[in-house]
């Protein structure tokens, strides 16, 4: 398997914790649109630029966004 393609499920921008957006894990970020995309791209903060889709994503790309939100606040208590 090559390279993971990140398919803008948007759950990353969910699950995790943005602390320069104070953005809370589990809370939508105020920029997700709904196709998830991110509406504010240009200006969004390096950890967002850092993230990198990975097997991880494509794991939970097989299960609905509520199952994904879940496993990701069990592994890393978000």
């Amino acid at each position: 398997m090559g390279k993971i393609e990140c398919d803008m499920c948007g759950v990353c921008c969910t699950a995790y914790s943005i602390s320069s957006l104070n953005k809370k894990a589990g809370q939508p970020c105020k920029h997700l649109l709904p196709n998830g995309k991110c509406g504010d791209y240009e200006n969004r903060p390096q950890v967002c630029r850092d993230f990198q889709a990975d097997y991880f994503c494509y794991f939970l790309s097989s299960l609905d966004k509520d199952e994904q939100i879940s496993i990701i606040h069990e592994i890393y208590g978000e």
